[in-house]
């Protein structure tokens, strides 16, 4: 088992502030090819490794990657990598929702979250390598046959990781104006998909979107149109799923305390829905994956 295989196979929730963060995928390429345009339901951020050079394309705009730099896609916004040297760009990435707790009283992680999760800046350097340190010690706790206290160094480390980038992408005044492009599109669709990530257990109502970001529902719904390719019932019903899946696979929770969590009261209606995107119920997805499909991203414009 390699270093990668170990951290995925420990993916789950941590608690970072009031919130909470849950890790999907962990990921690492020598040498990454060229990718298409695509979008995500979640956040992704990624660090440049040792060599290599291209852009990243942010909704159409290109930003300069060089190595040492780090950047970040957040949910729902079209993005693209593509090498302009050779050899091509060692990567590191990782996959991540985060959950505020909106009821309890903000502290500096929090604060630092909320920053990074509503912040223009797409790229930003690497400051000292500390970033590429705390990369470097996951992969040495993870590449071994592990020992006890492993997991304990790996939740820790993961945390540094996900702060340091969030400090690093929420740092506008002190990064070259360049940097700083359209990485949520329209701020207004941003702020409602921010709001949407957050409260999946309720029923988020277009009107109620609507009026945390003060708008009418009919022009919210043209912004988050535009901002994510599909209607905001849409979107919402793919972020739902795409969240019970990760809990599915990646928590002990029972299926009816899932199906509450991501909004649907109603276990029957949920297993419906979730058979009918995965081509499975949701007790398959938890014992038998593999006999599951996963929505092409070229096709649907999200990735799970």
């Amino acid at each position: 088992m390699d270093w990668l295989e170990r951290l995925n196979r420990g993916l789950g929730q941590i608690p970072l502030g009031q919130g909470t963060i849950e890790m999907l995928h962990w990921a690492y390429a020598q040498n990454l090819p060229d990718n298409r345009p695509h979008r995500h339901t979640f956040f992704e951020a990624c660090l440049v490794g040792g060599h290599g050079e291209g852009e990243f394309v942010v909704q159409d705009k290109p930003l300069s990657l060089k190595p040492g730099d780090v950047f970040v896609a957040r949910p729902g916004v079209v993005h693209q990598i593509v090498n302009t040297a050779r050899p091509e760009m060692e990567l590191f990435w990782v996959c991540f929702q985060w959950t505020s707790a909106p009821l309890k009283p903000p502290g500096d992680v929090d604060r630092l979250l909320k920053v990074f999760a509503e912040s223009e800046v797409c790229v930003a350097p690497d400051a000292g390598g500390r970033l590429a340190a705390v990369w470097l010690a996951l992969r040495a706790v993870s590449d071994g046959a592990g020992s006890l206290g492993d997991g304990a160094q790996r939740q820790a480390l993961t945390a540094a990781l996900l702060l340091g980038c969030a400090q690093a992408l929420s740092e506008q005044s002190e990064l070259p104006e360049e940097a700083v492009g359209p990485c949520s599109g329209e701020a207004t669709a941003r702020l409602a998909v921010r709001f949407i990530h957050d409260n999946l257990n309720s029923p988020l109502l277009l009107s109620e979107v609507a009026a945390q970001v003060h708008v009418s529902t009919r022009h919210l719904s043209r912004l988050v149109t535009d901002f994510t390719g599909v209607s905001p019932a849409h979107y919402i019903a793919r972020v739902r799923l795409d969240r019970a899946r990760g809990l599915l696979l990646h928590s002990d929770l029972p299926i009816k305390e899932i199906a509450v969590t991501v909004g649907y009261p109603d276990v029957h209606h949920f297993t419906r829905v979730f058979a009918a995107r995965f081509g499975c119920p949701p007790g398959t997805m938890r014992r038998q994956p593999e006999k599951c499909v996963v929505p092409n991203i070229q096709k649907h414009g999200y990735l799970v």
